[in-house]
């Protein structure tokens, strides 16, 4: 297969995949999630992401195209702990929400099954937004395809929020927020030339955020407070993630240039 046809095909990928996993978060799971019946928010994001999971697993093994789109060694030791340090805000953002006195966290018992729902989740996501979409635009500069993956990954977070029970404003600054860590991700996997610092961040912020809430219902309850703190964060780490992506930038030109 030529390059460029190997291109093409991943382009057709990345809008299928986008398409169903729109789709799939905005309806087409609910008739399936109500006939298993799940007793619990956690096993719900199981039966959900698991299923887009397989889906994308396999059309990645259908192609063989699981290194193409990131889960290989990457850049080596030395940018695979740059990337880490790029995303530790993230990190450590999840864990300072652990210290709210105000919510009690979810003991080991309860947060099983969520560690389950969130790898299915980075899985599902990462591989997605920076895997196959970020191959698809492989010939674009890197902030052409940090800007469109982190505008799709906040548009995937808006949609199904605002068409669920949390009404199109907490969607807005929720899909803003998930914009803004995206370009922290972004810039995460351009250091690392791989895509698994960005799932291992992304499964420990998530672990942190969740068990300090309870679920994700409780996370995104709309109020004032909800509304500052998601939009102060989707601020910041776009702001972070710009930042990282101009440096990272500016030393591959001087490496370019040696």
């Amino acid at each position: 297969m030529s390059d460029a046809l190997k291109q093409k095909n991943f382009v057709v990928l990345s809008i299928a995949l986008f398409a169903f996993m729109l789709a799939w978060s905005v309806g087409l799971a609910k008739p399936l999630i109500d006939f298993m019946d799940p007793q619990s928010e956690a096993v719900s994001y199981i039966i959900n992401k698991g299923v887009l999971a397989i889906v994308i697993a396999c059309a990645l093994w259908k192609m063989g195209a699981f290194a193409d789109v990131g889960y290989r060694k990457g850049a080596g030791f030395f940018s695979s702990i740059a990337s880490y340090m790029i995303g530790i805000p993230l990190m450590a953002l999840g864990i300072l929400s652990l210290m709210d006195p105000n919510r009690a966290t979810l003991t080991p018992m309860e947060i099983a099954p969520w560690v389950v729902a969130i790898f299915l989740i980075a899985f599902t996501e990462e591989t997605l937004f920076r895997g196959v979409i970020w191959k698809a635009l492989e010939n674009a500069s890197v902030w052409t395809r940090a800007i469109t993956t982190s505008a799709l990954f906040g548009l995937m977070h808006f949609i199904p929020a605002g068409m669920g029970d949390f009404g199109w404003g907490m969607a807005a600054v929720y899909g803003f927020s998930a914009g803004g860590f995206a370009m922290a991700f972004a810039a995460m996997r351009e250091r690392a030339g791989s895509i698994w610092t960005v799932v291992v961040a992304h499964i420990l912020f998530d672990i942190a955020a969740i068990s300090q809430a309870g679920n994700v219902s409780q996370l995104l309850e709309p109020g004032m407070e909800t509304y500052i703190r998601f939009a102060t964060a989707g601020v910041l780490f776009s702001t972070w993630g710009a930042v990282a992506i101009l440096l990272i930038n500016r030393r591959n030109r001087k490496l370019g240039a040696a």
